[in-house]
């Protein structure tokens, strides 16, 4: 079936969707099939489902992922290779897409949705619930996050080289009154309801088409305002593909994660 994209004009929101060819952990892991489809395609059809998204764009440096792109009904920005290397910052790719799109097409989206592929568990419903915040709050963009698995509470700076087996005096990362009376060892759920602390998945995240133009976003690799905010999503969405047993468990997680969301409804 062929997709209309842009799904409507004036564009006012593009998914950008980041798609290096690179081989790094998982080789052409872009393209590595999650219940039966390729993560790339996850990526890609979650933002069609997504009403607030009126286009779709894929930005990649390879071939054969802009054809999978193509065949799957995305725009494809051919990315310059200086920003698909390993240590490539998101600030190259977001400016070059967002350029690439005002020659080629004359689109000046205000706002940027970025959908990794390696993050693929994400319902439409949470996209379009975020674009619509953005829309209607102040913010300068808006993060995907989920309750930090780790709590800075309980984390330190190490006087020293850190390496293992040296020593050195601590200093607690977070402090306050009530730490230093009741002392680093309290229990974590305690602890999550004192003082909440929020851990920014990758999963969704949105920023303003302005952020991305500043000169310093590429000199500091900076896409993002100073007002942020966040979205909390469910934590069992929050699976970073790097293996092949990544794989494995984010499908029998989203098996089960839709099944809960059809028994709401």
């Amino acid at each position: 079936m062929k997709r209309r994209n842009p799904k409507r004009e004036p564009v006012e929101v593009v998914a950008i969707i980041p798609a290096r060819g690179g081989q790094q952990s998982i080789p052409w892991k872009n393209l590595r099939k999650l219940g039966g489809k390729t993560l790339l395609a996850w990526a890609i059809e979650v933002a069609f489902e997504a009403d607030q998204i009126d286009a779709v764009v894929v930005s990649t440096e390879n071939a054969r992922i802009a054809r999978e792109a193509e065949r799957l009904g995305a725009i494809v920005a051919p990315r310059p290779k200086k920003y698909s290397q390993p240590d490539s910052d998101d600030a190259g790719w977001y400016h070059h897409a967002v350029t690439w799109l005002e020659a080629t097409h004359g689109w000046v989206p205000e706002y940027l949705v970025n959908l990794r592929p390696t993050g693929p568990l994400r319902f439409a419903s949470d996209v379009d619930a975020m674009i619509r915040y953005l829309k209607r709050s102040q913010a300068d963009g808006v993060k995907s996050v989920i309750p930090a698995p780790l709590l800075p509470y309980k984390m330190w700076h190490l006087k020293g080289s850190g390496k293992v087996g040296s020593a050195g005096k601590l200093s607690p990362v977070f402090d306050n009154a009530w730490r230093r009376k009741h002392g680093p060892d309290q229990p974590r759920q305690k602890v999550q309801q004192l003082y909440p602390v929020h851990f920014q998945d990758a999963q969704i995240d949105i920023t303003r088409r302005k952020f991305v133009l500043r000169p310093e976003a590429l000199e500091h690799g900076n896409v993002w305002g100073k007002n942020l905010h966040g979205y909390v999503l469910d934590d069992r969405l929050s699976v970073d593909i790097d293996t092949v047993d990544d794989l494995r468990r984010a499908e029998k997680i989203y098996r089960q994660l839709k099944q809960e969301r059809r028994s709401r409804k």
